[in-house]
C-alpha cells in the first residue's frame, strides 16, 4: 500500500512540474522521413509526414475515437437509390488558407487528380506501380463517379451500396488552383509557415479555421532519417514529442519523466495455416484438430513482450478491439498448451518418449514456417522462431525459413508452405473480405465458406450504420468459429512526450497528432 501511495505522489508531482504544451503555445515534434521527402499531399510516401499534413488538410469525413466516420467538411449526407448514390452537402463556413471559400469544384478537382495518379481504367485496372498510384488510390474501390450538383452539393456514384464508402471520403481536399503545388493550401487547423527540405516543417495556427482556434499555435516537425536519431533528439530535449516504430522505445515504458502513447497501425501480423496441406486439411465438417492445436499453442502476449517489447497490440480478429465495429464477445485469448496437446492426441498424433508425435507408426510431418522481414530488421524472423518454440513445446516439429517478401508471396500463391508468418495491410475502410472471401486476393489459406461469402455480400450492400455493424459482428462470430487464419497483433508506433498534448483517445498511424488542435490544458 505504501508503495502505491508513493507512486501516486510521484505522478502527481510530475503532473505539477510538467506544464502542458498549450501553456507555451508551441510544440516541437521529431519525425522520421526521407531527406528528399515528397510533400504533395496526394503523393506522400513517409508515414510520419502524413501525420503532420493531417493537421493542414481535412476531408469530407473524419474518423473519430471509435473509428466511426463523422462529417468534417461535409455538413450533411444522404444515401439514395438503395445505397448506390451518396449526396454530400458541404459546410458553408470553410475557407482555404489562401482565403478562398471551399466549393464542390475543389472536391471534384482533387478527385480528378487522384484518379489520374492511380492510372485506373473503368474496371480498376492500372499499369501504374502501387507505390506511384498516390496515397489515396483505394478511394476508387468505393467511389465510381463524382460530380458537383452546385457549389455546395456533390453526388457520388458508389461501386457498392455500402456504409463503408464513407471511409473513402477522408482524403484531403485541395484548392483546385493549387492541386499540383508542392505545399498547397488546406482548410485545417494549421497552415504551412515554412519548409526546409530534409530538416523541418513549420506550421502556424489557422486563425480563420471554422472550428475553435487551437491553443497550441505553432508546431515544428523536425525531420530525422531514422528512429534512433529521433530518440536521441528526445533524450537531448531537442524535441517535445518523438514518433517511432523502433522497439527501443520500450525503454521509456513506465518512466516518470515521460509519457509513452501507443499508436495503432493498420498492419495486422498473422499466422497463415495452409488448409490445402495434407496434415491441415478440413474434415467433412470443415474442422481440423491439428489446425486448432496450432491456434491454442500460440501465446500472443509472450510474442508481444519478448519480441516486440510491447510495441504491438493483441489481435483476435481482423477488426481492432475498442472500435465501434468490434464484437468483443469473440475477442478471447485461447492460449492453452494443454488443450493443444489434447487436440493432437484426439487427432491420433500421440507423444512418444523422444518428444515427437506419431500416428500409425508414422512421425508427424514437419511444419515448414516461412517468413520474410522488412529491410534492416530481423524482428519477424525472431517472432517466427518464438512461434516455433511454442509449437514444439506441444509436440510439433517445425522449421523456420526466412525468404524475401517476393519469394514468400510466390509460395503463398502456389500453396507451397505449411504455415507462414506475414502481415496484412488493411485499407482505411474496415472490410477484411480480401483475406476471407473465396475469391479474396489475399486468401492464402484456401479458406472456403459459403456462409462467409454471403456475409460479405450482405456487408457490401449494407448502407445504414446499424446494418453494417450488425453484419460485421456476424463476420467476427464466423471468423471465431472457423479461424481462417490466426491473428496475432497489430503493429504499433510510440509517441513519446514529456507532457500531454492531445485530446484524442485513439491514436493511429497516419494520424499521430490528431487531437492537438482541440487540446486544452
Amino acid at each position: 500500500m505504501k508503495k502505491q501511495l508513493l507512486a501516486l505522489c510521484l505522478l502527481l508531482l510530475l503532473s505539477a512540474c510538467a506544464p502542458a504544451f498549450a501553456q507555451t503555445t508551441s510544440l516541437v515534434c521529431g519525425i522520421v522521413a526521407t531527406q528528399n521527402a515528397e510533400t504533395r499531399p496526394l503523393q506522400l510516401r513517409d508515414r510520419d509526414l502524413v501525420s503532420v499534413m493531417d493537421l493542414v488538410y481535412e476531408g469530407l469525413f473524419t474518423i473519430d475515437d471509435d473509428y466511426l466516420p463523422q462529417p468534417e467538411l461535409a455538413y450533411s449526407y444522404e444515401f439514395s437509390n438503395e445505397g448506390r448514390r451518396l449526396i454530400v452537402t458541404l459546410r458553408d463556413d470553410v475557407t482555404f488558407h489562401n482565403g478562398r471559400a471551399l466549393t464542390a469544384d475543389d472536391v471534384i478537382a482533387t478527385l480528378d487528380a487522384m484518379y489520374a495518379l492511380s492510372g485506373f481504367d473503368k474496371d480498376l485496372n492500372s499499369e501504374v506501380e502501387l507505390a506511384d498510384r498516390g496515397l489515396y488510390y483505394s478511394t476508387f474501390y468505393s467511389i465510381k463517379s463524382w460530380q458537383a450538383q452546385d457549389d455546395r452539393t456533390l453526388v457520388f456514384g458508389l461501386r457498392r451500396a455500402c456504409y463503408g464508402s464513407l471511409y473513402a471520403l477522408t482524403f484531403p481536399i485541395l484548392p483546385s488552383e493549387e492541386i499540383g503545388a508542392a505545399l498547397p493550401s488546406g482548410t485545417g487547423p494549421y497552415r504551412f509557415d515554412g519548409y526546409e527540405q530534409g530538416t523541418s516543417v513549420w506550421l502556424a495556427v489557422n486563425p480563420t479555421w471554422w472550428q475553435r482556434t487551437p491553443q497550441i499555435r505553432n508546431i515544428r516537425a523536425g525531420i530525422y532519417e531514422d528512429s534512433e536519431k529521433v530518440l536521441t533528439a528526445f533524450d537531448q530535449r531537442d524535441v517535445d514529442v518523438a514518433t517511432t516504430r523502433s522497439i527501443n522505445a520500450s525503454r521509456y515504458s513506465g518512466s516518470l519523466n515521460s509519457f509513452s502513447l501507443s499508436a495503432r497501425s493498420r498492419q495486422l501480423e498473422v499466422l497463415l495455416v495452409n488448409r490445402a496441406n495434407n496434415l491441415l486439411k478440413s474434415d467433412d465438417n470443415g474442422k481440423n484438430l491439428v489446425r486448432e492445436a496450432i491456434a491454442y499453442a500460440i501465446d500472443r502476449s509472450t510474442l508481444i513482450t519478448s519480441i516486440y517489447q510491447g510495441m504491438a497490440l493483441v489481435a483476435y480478429s481482423p477488426v481492432p478491439s475498442g472500435t465501434w465495429l468490434a464484437n468483443e464477445e469473440t475477442a478471447q485469448d485461447i492460449y492453452d498448451p494443454l488443450m493443444a496437446a489434447s487436440l493432437l492426441d484426439r487427432a491420433g498424433w500421440k507423444l512418444a518418449d523422444n518428444g515427437k508425435r506419431y500416428k500409425n507408426g508414422q512421425s508427424m510431418p514437419q511444419l515448414r514456417l516461412i517468413v520474410y522481414d522488412e529491410p534492416g530488421s530481423m524482428v519477424r524472423t525472431n517472432a517466427a522462431n518464438k512461434i516455433r518454440e511454442q509449437l514444439e513445446a506441444v509436440g510439433f516439429t517445425v522449421s523456420v525459413t526466412t525468404w524475401s517478401q517476393e519469394n514468400v508471396v510466390t509460395k503463398l500463391r502456389s500453396g507451397d508452405y505449411s504455415i507462414a508468418l506475414c502481415a496484412f495491410n488493411f485499407d482505411v475502410c474496415p472490410d477484411p473480405g480480401f483475406t476471407l472471401t473465396s475469391t479474396g486476393i489475399c486468401n492464402f489459406t484456401r479458406y472456403r465458406s459459403k456462409e462467409m461469402n454471403d456475409l460479405f455480400t450482405t456487408l457490401r450492400t449494407s448502407w445504414t450504420q446499424e446494418s453494417y455493424r450488425s453484419v460485421m459482428r456476424q463476420i467476427q462470430e464466423k471468423f471465431a468459429a472457423d479461424m481462417p487464419y490466426i491473428p496475432l497483433y497489430w503493429r504499433s508506433s510510440a509517441l513519446l512526450s514529456r507532457s500531454a498534448f492531445t485530446s484524442a483517445r485513439d491514436i493511429r498511424e497516419l494520424e499521430l497528432f490528431r487531437g492537438v488542435e482541440s487540446f486544452t490544458d
